[in-house]
């Protein structure tokens, strides 16, 4: 085994998708939405069988290093270093790349720029103003040592001559995203960050990535919020703050609270709720939802913004529910924010953490608030906001659930609630097909290539269905190559396992079944004798199909007989038309 096979058997494609995305179990595949276009319906899948991935949306697909080079905008080698370091495996024959080389650097100088600001806050005189800041918000040292707070001085200079002091090449400190060129020198620089407080932005395992500071006066007149610039190491929708800090308390309770900003978190923990993660006062991103749905299966939303009313927020529920995570809502009672909550009643903030409800129950009971639901005018208006929310439920009990409960709220038939749901979804576009047989299956996926992924999903052989299908059957060429191959090693073999007849296969079909694997079956199909069902009726309309298809090429070649006529092929070619109708009725008689 090369070293390439080595390091991708060593890692995971779930795991590596999954920490860009949600994936969400969709049959024997994982699903979700296509980081690579826009969609509102999961066409993006992944096989943790054969180990790819493939778009039915915007047909992009392959392993897990074309997965990296797409995402990440990497080289195959780049992408190969970062999974053989995830894999524990040591190149032999690749230097470290350019961009590998410039993270190491820039999480060097963001180490450095801890070290600094970190001093600056607890030491230096000049981080007496900060420490005044952060006690009269009720911060105690040791929670803001815990997050490696630190305190950027009132100078233009001070970060960038540390830098100097230290000596890092100016050519990486411009890179670093902390300090700012001087207009029309690109050799000079001041500090981004000036007499703020400093908020450390890392990973999950506590590598900083990046720095957000905050004007410790209320009253100035700059952004409040300040973030270093993106880097190659640093954009903001990838982290949550406080992630490094409340992860072992996330996957102990198996909940995450999200709130919005750094002191929500601050006071969160010094309150007693330590699995508190802080989306930065931003729209839930594709990534965030990712790591989340990687800790726990639970997220409770503890935002200061009205959640029912805030698109960006609805948004983030649709993201958490494909990753398969139950979202709640916290009620924060008259408190504006975690922040204030927390530190005036920490109890009472713990309280309403563990009571926190049900977001779709929420959002219709906020909507029910709102809105008369006895008037026609309020059933419009509740309508309009919660029936695009249950059309995105991913979970078929879960949407029926809230069907009913909307319908009862309502006063109205709950067909009629659920036809208007349906409305709403067909009014979404794309998603999942249904083939005439009734089986789901990806989009722009054929009824050929359904079939085959079918007999590939099933236990064993059905030879019932081997002898109705014959190569010919199949209009794809690839098709008929991949049954006929598939044919041959059952007449040969004798084997009755599709799985073991993947493996005798000639490696020039390996692609083609990656293709198969891909293609999304239903989890009803896992009974078998529902898979036989539905494997026979795919079979019978491919069958069927296929005799039309013949018909209409003897009907053609019947017609030019008849023109020359040459009786005695007029009659033969009658006489295989015959046959043909007669094939055809018995089976779509069955």
């Amino acid at each position: 085994m090369d070293q390439v096979e080595e390091v991708k058997s060593k890692v995971d494609l779930v795991e590596v998708i999954s920490s860009y995305l949600p994936l969400k179990k969709m049959g024997r595949n994982l699903g979700g939405l296509c980081p690579f276009h826009s969609e509102k319906t999961p066409s993006f899948m992944v096989s943790p069988e054969r180990q790819v991935w493939k778009c039915f949306g915007c047909a992009e697909g392959g392993d897990v290093f074309t997965f990296l080079e797409k995402i990440e905008g990497w080289d195959f080698r780049e992408a190969l270093e970062e999974l053989a370091k995830r894999a524990g495996v040591k190149l032999k024959f690749f230097e470290p790349t350019d961009k590998s080389q410039i993270r190491e650097k820039l999480i060097e100088i963001n180490k450095l720029t801890v070290k600094l600001y970190s001093h600056l806050l607890n030491n230096h005189p000049a981080g007496e103003r900060a420490r005044k800041y952060l006690t009269g918000r009720g911060i105690k040292k040791e929670t803001w040592e815990k997050f490696r707070l630190g305190y950027s001085p009132d100078s233009w200079d001070t970060l960038f001559n540390f830098f100097v002091k230290h000596k890092i090449p100016v050519s990486d400190v411009a890179m670093s995203g902390l300090v700012v060129a001087r207009s029309g020198n690109d050799r000079s620089f001041y500090d981004r960050f000036r007499d703020r407080l400093v908020f450390p932005l890392a990973d999950s395992r506590g590598t900083v990535m990046g720095f957000s500071g905050r004007v410790l006066d209320s009253t100035a007149k700059e952004a409040k919020y300040v973030n270093t610039s993106e880097t190659p190491i640093f954009q903001k929708g990838a982290l949550l703050f406080g992630l490094d800090i409340g992860r072992s308390a996330i996957r102990d309770k198996n909940e995450a609270v999200l709130v919005e900003g750094e002191f929500d978190v601050l006071s969160s923990h010094q309150a007693g709720v330590e699995n508190v993660v802080a989306s930065k006062g931003t729209a839930l991103t594709d990534k965030q939802a990712a790591m989340l749905s990687r800790l726990a299966e639970n997220v409770v939303l503890c935002f200061d913004t009205d959640i029912a009313g805030d698109s960006a927020s609805r948004r983030g529920i649709e993201l958490l529910d494909m990753a398969g995570v139950t979202v709640r809502v916290a009620d924060l009672g008259s408190a504006k924010d975690p922040d204030e909550f927390a530190q005036k009643d920490p109890k009472g903030f713990g309280a309403a953490i563990s009571k926190a409800s049900n977001i779709y129950d929420y959002l219709i009971d906020s909507a029910v608030e709102r809105f008369d639901p006895a008037t026609a005018d309020g059933q419009k208006k509740i309508g309009r906001e919660i029936l695009p929310i249950l059309s995105k439920i991913s979970d078929d009990l879960v949407r029926a659930h809230y069907i009913e409960k909307l319908a009862r709220v309502l006063g109205l038939d709950v067909g009629l609630v659920a036809q208007a749901v349906e409305k709403k979804t067909a009014d979404l576009g794309g998603g999942p097909t249904a083939s005439a047989n009734g089986g789901l299956h990806g989009v722009n996926t054929t009824m050929e290539d359904y079939f085959l992924a079918l007999f590939l999903a099933g236990d064993k052989v059905v030879s019932r269905i081997v002898e109705m299908i014959d190569p010919s059957d199949f209009s794809g060429e690839a098709q008929r190559l991949f049954w006929k191959a598939v044919r041959d090693i059952i007449k040969h073999s004798k084997s009755n396992s599709p799985a073991k007849i993947v493996h005798v296969l000639p490696k020039d079909f390996n692609d083609f079944v990656d293709q198969l694997y891909l293609i999304n079956i239903s989890p009803a199909f896992s009974e078998k004798e529902l898979w036989g069902q539905e494997a026979f009726k795919t079979a019978r309309e491919i069958k069927i199909t296929s005799l039309r298809r013949q018909q209409m090429a003897i009907a053609v070649s019947l017609e030019e007989a008849q023109k020359k006529a040459d009786s005695k092929e007029v009659g033969r070619l009658t006489k295989k038309i015959d046959e043909l109708l007669k094939q055809r009725s018995e089976l779509e008689q069955i």
